[in-house]
């Protein structure tokens, strides 16, 4: 009786101890849920039994969960729950779905958010509530709105801004004063109400890669409030109501840019105002002779660059001191400043490659080209194909009068299906390539003309491109931009 007694004791103690080590919290682990038109808020949000909303989500993931909302129709949300350095609350559209939202609203302080992939019809992504920080938003289309496209309040840090379709909204994109190391890059932003990039006051912004067009005011404005030490490089900004770059504040860098400004415009292409900026290996384009196609500030340090029109052989202004024709020729702007038609390889269709004999090839600092397809955005670009396994050149492109070149590796030879999708998620074109043949070898660039398969040219806008790689059992995305 003792030996049982003692040995019922003993397993008593024993099992305590095992539910208070079970009671101890543990480290978070990441959980994967999903959302579906066929679920249950009062599903558990799994694959097979998902959720039928994205509120029900936002109200119940922690950080590092991550939801996939499938294709559909869904009503925008309220986002109140924020991740943690390296755990980030991730809201992604599923691979090859088309899934339309509503406003995603970020809450005052909510950070260390990723919404991907979405299609926000007379929608955004508001995050004016202020302190909003370290959010990433990419490879969403947001359009046909009156709202600003995605909106920052201030004092938010470090938000990215990629690799978006944005256009019939008001501002593409927004800042208020007070935001500090905003990115916004390689992004497709036109037929904008206001200005492409609206962004106010601001530190230490960079504006990457982007294709801003047909916006009725300034492509990119970083305008009052003082906006100081950004970057905008890299960037092909046309027929945009006002001045193609307008910046104002101190000490920008502005290098590798191609504006091209609409004919009749009153406005400057660059308007650069403000001191200590640095303007360097930029094509400056207009035919009108109604304005500049440069006005800047005295303090500004610019050389390398290609500034040109015809019918207006000045091209240049410096505050309150217009220069002369013979100032002009002696190149005050930089002793290897040109003034020479670019050459674009197609100006009437908005193709500004350069031509093989363009001046601007080879002219830039250090050799390079000067514009937006100059090689000093390789740093840039490469980052970007880094992180990115599909590429398409050009992009946009000009359905029905140009291909857009698909870019992709694969691991080994393999079978390979391409499908590009409208953003209804409708089948518009698709092609099978054999293990080997370009479009199946390790590295392959495949032609898409913009035409349907029934032959028809496909309308502007974006669409999705999914490539199945039988071998490896898994698909590629990449988001294709039309502008006739």
């Amino acid at each position: 009786m003792g030996l049982s007694k003692s040995f019922f004791k003993y397993r008593l103690v024993f099992c305590l101890a095992l539910m208070s080590i079970l009671c101890i919290p543990s480290s978070v682990h990441a959980i994967i849920y999903y959302v579906a038109k066929d679920g249950s808020d009062s599903n558990p949000g799994t694959e097979t039994r998902p959720w039928l909303s994205i509120k029900k989500a936002a109200a119940t993931m922690s950080p590092g969960d991550t939801v996939y909302v499938k294709a559909g129709i869904y009503d925008g949300v309220g986002l109140k729950i924020s991740g943690t350095s390296g755990n980030y609350i991730s809201y992604l559209a599923y691979p090859g779905h088309s899934v339309k939202v509503g406003q995603f609203y970020f809450y005052n302080g909510v950070g260390y958010i990723k919404v991907d992939g979405f299609d926000f019809v007379n929608g955004n992504l508001e995050l004016s509530g202020g302190n909003n920080d370290y959010n990433i938003l990419s490879n969403n289309t947001i359009h046909s709105g009156s709202s600003t496209g995605i909106d920052f309040g201030g004092d938010s840090e470090e938000n990215i801004v990629e690799g978006n379709i944005i256009y019939g909204v008001g501002h593409g994109v927004h800042t208020s004063g007070g935001t500090v190391n905003t990115i916004v890059k390689n992004n497709i932003i036109h037929d904008c109400h206001l200005h492409g990039l609206g962004m106010v006051g601001g530190t230490g912004e960079k504006y990457l890669n982007n294709v801003i067009y047909n916006c009725t005011k300034s492509g990119i404005h970083p305008g009052s409030g003082g906006p100081s030490n950004g970057e905008i490089i890299g960037n092909l900004v046309y027929n945009n109501g006002n001045s193609a770059i307008y910046v104002s504040g101190s000490n920008f860098l502005i290098k590798n840019n191609t504006c091209i400004s609409k004919s009749g415009s009153d406005s400057e292409t660059y308007y650069i105002s403000g001191s200590g900026h640095v303007v360097k290996n930029n094509i400056g384009y207009r035919d009108d002779g109604v304005s500049y196609v440069l006005l800047i500030s005295q303090s500004a340090i610019t050389d390398y660059n290609d500034w040109y029109d015809p019918k207006n052989p000045k091209c240049i202004s410096r505050w309150y001191n217009p220069m002369t024709l013979s100032e002009y020729q002696a190149y005050g702007q930089g002793a290897h400043s040109i003034s020479k038609d670019p050459k674009f390889v197609n100006l009437a269709g908005n193709d500004f490659h350069l031509r093989p004999d363009s001046p601007c090839k080879g002219a830039g600092e250090n050799g390079v080209d000067m514009g937006a397809y100059g090689v000093a955005t390789l740093e840039f670009r490469r980052e970007v194909e880094e992180k990115e396994e599909v590429l398409n050149r050009p992009n946009p492109f000009r359905a029905g009068t140009e291909d857009t070149w698909i870019e992709y590796n694969l691991s080994q030879p393999s079978n390979v299906t391409i499908t590009i999708y409208d953003l209804l998620g409708q089948e518009v074109w698709r092609k099978s390539y054999s293990e080997g043949e370009n479009g199946g070898r390790k590295a392959n660039s495949v032609p898409w003309d913009g035409r349907n398969l029934s032959g028809e040219v496909v309308g502007n806008g974006g669409y999705v491109c999914r490539i199945w790689i039988e071998k490896e059992n898994r698909h590629m995305v990449r988001k294709i931009g039309v502008a006739k």
